[in-house]
């Protein structure tokens, strides 16, 4: 009896010590995490997509782009810096067109039922300062490709709606 229940407190002690490692017990595994892939966009979020590439054609359309890609603290004081960059560190855009050049035209974001009056405000004031001009669309109410394209260019009329598929080639070439 004495030796079954040492052997039941030997194995409690090795499953408690594997859950605090985070080892196979509990799916992770050196502190790597146990993860699963995500779809990049929303299927309306994608559709989306199709109407800005198709509104845009001059230009590139970059879904989910992190905020720390666009924007970055402007403090020199190194507290205030960090403290700024953890504001906008987990958040992210839905779509970032660019020109040609890779030069940020605007942020464009879909708003739907998830989104806040009072963050968005926060938010399209960080992007602000730094010089990037928010454009938002009602996810009810979808503009065609020319009111999409007058939004974000100021230009109006009916836009080109083939998207332009850019080799690697003609990339390299524009960049020159």
């Amino acid at each position: 009896m004495t030796v079954w229940l040492f052997v039941l407190c030997a194995v409690l002690f090795l499953v408690a010590v594997v859950a605090m490692k985070g080892g196979s017990a509990s799916g992770k595994k050196d502190g790597i995490g146990a993860y699963k892939a995500s779809k990049l966009m929303t299927e309306n979020e994608r559709e989306f997509f199709a109407r800005l590439v198709g509104a845009l054609p001059e230009h590139y359309v970059f879904p989910q782009v992190a905020m720390g890609a666009l924007i970055v603290p402007a403090s020199n004081d190194r507290k205030i810096a960090h403290a700024d960059r953890l504001r906008v560190a987990q958040q992210r855009v839905d779509f970032v067109i660019c020109d040609r050049a890779c030069n940020v035209t605007a942020v464009v974001e879909l708003d739907d039922r998830t989104h806040q009056a009072g963050k968005d405000q926060r938010r399209d004031e960080r992007l602000n300062q730094g010089a990037i001009r928010t454009v938002r669309f009602q996810s009810k109410n979808k503009p065609d490709a020319g009111a999409i394209r007058e939004a974000i260019l100021g230009i109006a009329g009916t836009a080109v709606v083939t998207p332009v598929v850019v080799s690697a080639r003609v990339a390299a070439s524009v960049e020159q």
